[in-house]
């Protein structure tokens, strides 16, 4: 009896370390990089759209790369959003209030996929919360905009480019099963 605990539970770990291994093999990143620019403003407190040039997924290739196809991909969540002030040098976040970030894709209802309330001051680089649900949709497109949504709590005098690095997370069936 005690042979078949130890037998067991030893089969147990197996299982458990192999799903972790199988995991490398089923999951993988996607990264994609825009700019937008915050034109110069006086306007305070007022909300304002920046679109975003769209964006090739060119997907069916990225899961060509990863040994995966379309139909084994199960869902694709977004994993984290970055903004980065480039342009004026060592300038920061100060004049942002709140943002929100909207994805959309032809014949695709808008949604909105990260935000950050309060955006922290003296701060180059921030990290919005993401909302966690399935994009695959959005990413099975051959292109997708963001739509970027501010308000501004301070005028800024002179033009913001922005950086915005997305990494969405791809899971996908390991040979159909």
């Amino acid at each position: 009896m005690k042979a078949f605990k130890l037998l067991f539970i030893s089969a147990m770990i197996l299982i458990l370390n192999s799903c972790d291994d199988l995991d490398k093999y089923t999951k993988f990143d996607l990264n994609f990089t825009q700019e937008v620019t915050i034109k110069a403003s006086t306007s305070v407190n007022l909300p304002f759209n920046l679109p975003t040039p769209p964006v090739a997924t060119n997907s069916e290739s990225a899961f060509k790369t990863n040994n995966t196809s379309k139909n084994l991909v199960e869902e694709i969540n977004l994993k984290k959003l970055q903004l980065k002030v480039t342009s004026p040098a060592g300038e920061d976040f100060s004049i942002l209030k709140s943002i929100e970030v909207f994805i959309m894709a032809d014949g695709m209802t808008t949604e909105k996929i990260a935000w950050l309330d309060a955006v922290p001051e003296n701060q180059s680089t921030i990290i919005l919360n993401v909302s966690g649900a399935d994009l695959k949709d959005f990413i099975f497109a051959d292109e997708f905009s963001l739509n970027v949504k501010t308000v501004t709590d301070e005028a800024n005098t002179r033009d913001y480019k922005i950086e915005i690095a997305s990494t969405f997370n791809v899971n996908a069936k390991l040979l159909g099963i």
